[in-house]
């Protein structure tokens, strides 16, 4: 769906923000700014210059931080158990909620893999997610190196299917015979010259093949080609009887994850395949997934190579689609506690906490500040309600009792939707990173704070 009004449109891009940040919280940043909205519309009805707003909720943002900072909870990345629960907790509105103890631990082996102890931030696109029709969830698997469903490795003439201290080498030019750079039409009259043109084709490729197995190469992965075809039968014939396993139908996008994983360098032209070109693994093997299906695994690559795959399997593609989805959230949970090591209580605790505080703190100052701080602060608490109402309980009741459950005190209480009461969120073990509810508060501040700044908004085709 397409959005044209400017601010919807701004909505939408601190969504995709918080997405691309904290990987979680997408609806909380987009009801957070909304809160501020209407915040903002009651006190330009007050009279209070928008500058002044603006600048005023850059006050109470500060002040949250420093609230949301002092809440907060170190995490020890050598905790697998605590790194396990958080995506445990992330996983657990989700529709394969049932499989969270298979794709939570798979979540954090992978991140843990491809980063080290003393790294800030986490790069997804070493973890390579593929996914393969058949098996339930549970069968999905963490594999160290390669693992490839798509590409199919040759059959033809009996070219093996197993390879033990593989030398890889990834081509980017076709095995088959060249072709005119205009269309034209070749008519051949006598079967001579016929066989003459068979015999040059054979020749042609008999010399690529000599050239790659000169390198002691035992698999070959063929980038696919919109010029002709890849690879053609005499080629895959000539490489079966040299014993050479053949991975057609790479794609594009996936040559430089493969490079970077086996150490091989890709080669546009057969007079630049050499030795020092091919990438190593221990074992490429093709494994049965199912009743027709196959998975070609490479694995035992070397080990100084920060990259790893998984394989989600599913039943039917929308189980197999929201398992990939949910994966992706669960590792960016991970990488949130690996850019700011801190955890919060969940189920609202924290914005009743710094609602409460930012009301507070507005008695403590003067001028339009006071106004704006506290507003903002009462605009919070529209995510307890909103989370309340989501779960099908009575948001008043309940928000009202959450705020003064946190005006006694009790900052770490927080909404038990499962038990539709309110207890301490650490006790329960629901919690979040603390990069979720900073990024969100951040984003949402920043986006109205531009809004305010918006003089007019003309309407044009």
């Amino acid at each position: 769906m397409e959005v044209i009004h400017p601010t919807a449109k701004m909505l939408v891009e601190i969504s995709k923000a918080q997405d691309i940040e904290a990987g979680d919280g997408t609806t909380s940043v987009v009801v957070m700014a909304g809160a501020l909205l209407k915040a903002s519309q009651e006190l330009l009805n007050k009279g209070i210059h928008a500058a002044a707003i603006s600048d005023g909720f850059q006050v109470a943002l500060t002040k949250a931080k420093e609230i949301i900072d002092g809440m907060g909870t170190p995490v020890d990345l050598n905790d697998r158990d605590i790194l396990i629960q958080n995506c445990v907790t992330c996983l657990s509105s989700k529709v394969v909620a049932s499989n969270s103890d298979t794709l939570a631990p798979m979540a954090v082996d992978a991140v843990m893999k491809i980063i080290e102890k003393t790294d800030d931030n986490v790069d997804l696109r070493n973890i390579k997610v593929s996914m393969k029709l058949g098996g339930t969830v549970d069968d999905s698997e963490l594999i160290d190196g390669l693992c490839f469903t798509n590409n199919k490795v040759s059959h033809f003439a009996g070219g093996p299917q197993r390879i033990e201290n593989a030398k890889i080498g990834l081509i980017q030019f076709c095995l088959s015979a060249p072709k005119t750079d205009l269309e034209n039409n070749v008519v051949v009259n006598d079967y001579t010259a016929m066989d003459r043109i068979l015999k040059e084709e054979r020749k042609y490729i008999v010399n690529l093949v000599k050239k790659i197995v000169a390198t002691g190469c035992n698999v070959l992965m063929i980038q696919k080609s919109i010029l002709r075809d890849a690879v053609n039968e005499l080629a895959l014939h000539f490489l079966a009887k040299k014993n050479i396993m053949v991975i057609k139908d790479i794609d594009r996008e996936e040559v430089d994850f493969i490079c970077k994983t086996i150490n091989a360098v890709p080669v546009p032209h057969i007079d630049q395949f050499t030795k020092d070109k091919l990438g190593t693994a221990e074992l490429v093997e093709e494994v049965s997934a199912g009743s027709d299906k196959k998975v070609i695994k490479v694995t035992g690559c070397p080990s100084q190579n920060k990259t790893v795959s998984i394989l989600v399997r599913g039943s039917n593609q929308l189980v197999l689609e929201e398992a990939e989805r949910s994966l992706h959230d669960a590792l960016c949970v991970v990488r949130a506690l690996v850019k700011k090591r801190s955890l919060l209580p969940g189920g609202a605790s924290c914005e009743m906490e710094v609602s409460q505080k930012l009301q507070a703190y507005s008695r403590e100052i003067f001028g339009t500040d006071s106004y704006c701080v506290r507003h903002f602060g009462e605009s919070l608490e529209l995510l307890p309600y909103t989370l309340a109402e989501n779960a099908g309980l009575d948001p008043i009741t309940f928000v009202t009792e959450l705020r003064n459950r946190h005006i006694q005190g009790h900052k770490f209480e927080g909404l038990n939707l499962k038990k539709g009461n309110i207890c301490n969120m650490l006790e329960q073990n629901v919690v979040q990173p603390s990069l979720v509810t900073l990024s969100a508060l951040t984003l949402a501040t920043e986006c109205v704070r531009m809004i305010l700044k918006i003089d007019d908004i003309v309407m044009t085709r």
